[in-house]
């Protein structure tokens, strides 16, 4: 067996069993020295330039030479200290003041911003000449690309003898209008405008007293990592097909290579996308294989893995002609992303990553969140019925006994009354009550229709033009929950585990049998276009795939860690409702999860339980052959343990029939029955006695 590996900054273990053969240690030698160029190009550094330039954690300083030459820096100490300008002005004719401030160097990356500011500071001050230091009114517009941030602070007209604060404001919202991404070309500007009414000089102070700082999760130099250029059907670069090779799709450019295949029983090629933001993922189209006679080949079986590192697609062809080859791939408008690929010559065998390898269904892994499922469980039932039918039976019988007169006042208030009202309260009200809370509440949705909304809701955002930050935002909420919405969930829990702590981990019962690739590629053939007039599945499709098979399993995993409770239940029945608010994502930029969070969780908790729980890797692979298969598989995190669990309650028990409630109907029938004994006792002996005086009367 010979094991194939092909990464640029990671290892990509992609095995293929090849039956060997002459050529076996000439093979061998090609891959070990495929596998030191992988290795080698792992420590290649990336250069920044631009917004991601800067050394100091972001941060683009206010730097000047003159009132007239102002520029963003990533040095601190950049021109003069401090620039100013005395001003004579009146309040019938005012001066405005406008500074402009240009990033410098210009954008030669390709950032993603981020949705906030994370500080601005604007060390502002102006002093008037008789009554001291005032604040003017001030107007700042952040322009990043095509997008422009206003903020305007108020003016401050009380003068002080002391200097004022600076201008500051942290985690501000950036308005991007759905542009998160700064291509190289464009620029960063700043522009400061304030009105001065009096004579008065201004002051705006620099080398770090004023600066702003935004963290840029993400960045890439498009000209360094397109280094396949050029390249084109016209112009394919020559090469070796047994080799790795390089390279970058730069929006609908299309790279060509031309290779010689010798002979063989299969022709294999991995090719490696790189992960990127989703706004500017390429669509990853089959590529065109075109053959010595210049036609393209058939359709090749393709196997697609996707992590937080990567996409890698496995294409395999058998027995092709033997000649020169051009293979070729395509971009789309307003798309980049690298790649790497690498073929492979061989012959038939099989292997982990073959079409056989795939198990025929794929379940979540149940029970990866839970903490000890060794200690002891215990059993849940839903509320029983018997006790209150037997209750309102008993409560008519004694009723209708009641409405015989009785000439004792002792038994009815002192027997009847209290056992009519343990048994009415006890008996009936408690378990109406309880069978109440256990229904399916206005609002409320199982398991199964949250699982088929968010597979819709995933199905929805993966269409070609829905705008990129929709899509960003709905894979990457918890639950398929936006910011704002009321999330209204009732499950039927039949098994609990008494924690360390005194809490209880409830066992949802769906996930232990929940097989994800029936569930996905079922909204597949709910949603219609589900192959091309190839046979492939359609790229929305496939990205859907892999996205809900990822979606879903994150879901489910925080869903399990959060069914825990403080006390023992008392019924099957559970209750969540929750408003969710926006947090801090996880994750990878790119696939960013558990975005949103519950209201009542706090913000240091949540981001505890995302560190602690996201899983160390996620891989999720689709076999588009034959018959599609979906392995979905991950590693579980070692560092989730019980003290990351938030204290609130995610979930509340139905009330459920408590004991005491059926040991008072209990007494309460028991003090019924005594209180119509000694009330039959009584009627018995008053209708004996009047009886026999009935008889004496009349012999008398």
């Amino acid at each position: 067996m010979i094991q194939f590996l092909c990464s640029s900054n990671r290892l990509i273990e992609s095995s293929d069993s090849i039956a060997t053969s002459m050529r076996a240690e000439s093979k061998s030698t090609s891959l070990a020295i495929l596998l030191f160029c992988l290795l080698f190009t792992s420590f290649i550094p990336i250069v920044s330039a631009g917004l991601t330039d800067s050394e100091n954690g972001g941060k683009l300083f206010l730097a000047c030479d003159d009132v007239d030459n102002c520029s963003l820096s990533s040095t601190a100490a950049t021109g003069e200290d401090m620039i100013s300008q005395d001003i004579m002005a009146t309040p019938g004719q005012s001066k405005q003041v406008t500074l402009e401030f240009e990033m410098h160097p210009m954008q030669r990356e390709l950032a993603l911003l981020p949705s906030l500011l994370d500080e601005m500071v604007i060390d502002l001050r102006l002093r008037e000449d008789v009554s001291g230091w005032t604040r003017p009114e001030l107007d700042i517009s952040l322009i990043i690309g095509n997008s422009v941030t206003d903020w305007n602070f108020p003016a401050q007209n009380i003068p002080s003898q002391t200097v004022n604060e600076p201008y500051r404001m942290s985690d501000e919202p950036l308005d991007l209008q759905n542009e998160r991404l700064l291509w190289a070309g464009q620029n960063v500007r700043l522009r400061l405008t304030f009105t001065i009414e009096r004579p008065s000089t201004w002051e705006l102070h620099l080398w770090g007293d004023s600066f702003l700082e935004m963290t840029i999760p993400w960045s890439e130099n498009i000209e360094e990592a397109n280094v396949d250029e050029p390249s084109g059907d016209i112009n394919p670069v020559e090469t070796e097909f047994e080799t790795v090779h390089y390279g970058a799709l730069v929006e609908n450019d299309r790279d060509c290579w031309q290779f010689d295949v010798e002979e063989h029983e299969l022709l294999k090629i991995i090719l490696i996308w790189d992960s990127v933001p989703i706004e500017i993922e390429q669509s990853h189209g089959l590529p065109d294989l075109i053959t010595p006679n210049g036609r393209l080949t058939g359709q090749p079986e393709i196997i697609i893995s996707e992590d937080d590192d990567e996409t890698r697609i496995s294409y395999r062809w058998r027995a092709l002609p033997i000649g020169q080859y051009n293979f070729c791939i395509g971009g789309k408008a307003g798309a980049f992303q690298p790649y790497q690929w690498a073929g492979l010559l061989g012959f038939e065998g099989s292997g982990p990553i073959e079409p056989e390898s795939f198990e025929s269904e794929s379940y979540y892994p149940a029970g990866s969140a839970i903490i000890d499922d060794s200690a002891s469980m215990i059993n849940l039932q839903r509320s029983e019925s018997p006790i209150l039918i037997i209750s309102i039976l008993s409560f008519l019988g004694f009723g209708f006994g009641a409405l015989r007169l009785t000439t004792s006042a002792a038994v009815r208030f002192g027997l009847f009354t209290p056992g009519v009202i343990l048994l009415l309260f006890g008996g009936i009200i408690s378990p109406v009550w309880a069978l109440a809370d256990e229904v399916q509440l206005e609002g409320e949705i199982s398991f199964d229709e949250m699982v088929d909304m968010r597979l819709q809701q995933l199905w929805d955002v993966s269409y070609p033009g829905v705008p990129q930050q929709t899509l960003v935002e709905h894979t990457g909420s918890t639950w398929g929950m936006l910011n704002g919405e009321n999330f209204k969930l009732r499950l039927e829990i039949e098994e609990a585990y008494l924690l360390p702590d005194g809490r209880y981990q409830l066992l949802v019962p769906e996930l232990q049998s929940f097989r994800m690739d029936k569930a996905i590629f079922s909204q597949v053939a709910k949603g219609g276009t589900q192959t091309t007039d190839e046979g492939m599945l359609e790229q929305q499709t496939v990205r859907f795939i892999l996205l809900s098979g990822r979606s879903l399993l994150l879901d489910f995993l925080m869903l399990e860690a959060l069914m825990v409770v403080d006390e023992e239940p008392t019924s099957s029945i559970f209750h969540l409702d929750v408003d969710m608010v926006v947090t801090s994502s996880t994750g990878a930029v790119t696939v960013p999860a558990w975005g949103t969070r519950p209201s009542f969780i706090s913000e240091n908790e949540w981001s505890q339980l995302q560190y602690s729980l996201f899983p160390e890797r996620i891989s999720v692979t689709l076999c588009d052959c034959d018959l599609d298969l979906l392995d979905v598989r991950f590693e579980p995190s070692n560092r989730f343990v019980l003290a990351d669990i938030p204290d609130a309650e995610l979930i509340r028990s139905a009330i459920g029939v408590a004991d005491s409630s059926a040991f008072a109907a209990g007494i309460g029938f028991i003090l019924c029955l005594i209180a119509s004994r000694i009330e039959f006792v009584r009627t018995k002996k008053a209708g004996e006695l009047a009886q026999t005086m009935f008889v004496q009367s009349k012999w008398d």
